[in-house]
């Protein structure tokens, strides 16, 4: 089977205080993107990819929804492989969008019949942004909560808007950016009911201004090459320039697919790496 796996991008994301498990708590719009990896997944007699990373969520993945089935020694190992288009440590979700793939791709090919929410519930012991990808090829934009694993769809199945996506070519470490970052004090509901609104009614101008990201200060602390790409971004014509997740890509909203794919190909002309992309829309 071959399945694409779709990035996403947080139009909000807040962080407020460690919880008793150590994680912060936080509260997300995160859309996803048409920009994906692809991924084939085949039987196999063990459970591998063609990663070379340690720590593999596309494996894990596996085992851990092989594990959830109720009879896990009838199903066979899988061999997967993996097309990366999708920038490592960029806040895109790139690992976590091939884990979710990996669930949805297998829960089809071992026939176990897992809907949606129970496949995000499964994502919750893989990582973090495992459960809202998995929701997400599903519902469209989704309200993630808690460490992650309390997700919801946010009601704007088929809406869509362009972005540019530029990455400035800095890798960000989670935990770094989260020790820098300040944790709210105080719950501002309006933050995501904003953008919400401004979303369901396809309004740029007020999405843009509506963006909200509590760990973009401290990645542009981190790694100023952010800060100067975002200002750059918005020289060129973004609305609302922002950071995704814990960095490093910004992404800005464009009018249109010919004004966003002439002002990535200016970036890149420069030497970053940009696209320009629609959100993903599941079929209606």
């Amino acid at each position: 089977m071959t399945i694409e796996a779709f990035a996403k991008v947080n139009f909000t994301l807040e962080v407020f205080a460690k919880r008793a498990d150590g994680y912060h708590a936080l509260r997300s719009l995160v859309v996803p993107i048409e920009l994906s990896d692809t991924l084939t997944i085949e039987f196999a007699n063990a459970i591998t990819s063609d990663l070379p990373y340690a720590d593999d969520l596309c494996v894990k993945a596996a085992k851990v929804l092989r594990s959830s089935a109720p009879h896990p020694e009838r199903l066979k190992g899988v061999r997967i492989s993996v097309k990366k288009r999708i920038p490592a440590g960029g806040g895109l979700g790139g690992g976590s969008a091939d884990a979710a793939g990996v669930l949805v791709a297998l829960n089809e090919m071992w026939n176990l019949r897992y809907s949606p929410e129970r496949l995000a519930e499964i994502g919750a012991a893989v990582g973090s942004d495992v459960p809202a990808l998995v929701l997400s090829r599903f519902a469209g934009p989704v309200v993630m909560e808690g460490r992650g694993e309390l997700v919801r769809s946010a009601s704007l199945k088929g809406a869509k808007v362009f972005l540019v996506i530029a990455n400035p070519g800095v890798f960000c470490s989670t935990p770094e950016v989260f020790k820098k970052c300040i944790s709210r004090v105080t719950d501002d509901p309006s933050i995501l009911y904003n953008m919400v609104s401004s979303f369901a009614a396809g309004d740029v101008d007020l999405m843009a201004r509506s963006f909200m990201n509590d760990l973009e200060h401290p990645a542009v602390e981190l790694h100023p090459r952010i800060g100067l790409l975002k200002e750059r971004l918005e020289k060129a014509g973004v609305r609302g320039a922002a950071m995704s997740g814990s960095g490093s890509t910004l992404f800005g909203l464009v009018r249109s697919g010919e004004e966003g794919r002439a002002i990535a190909a200016s970036l890149c002309a420069e030497g970053f790496k940009a696209w320009c992309v629609a959100t993903y829309c599941p079929v209606v």
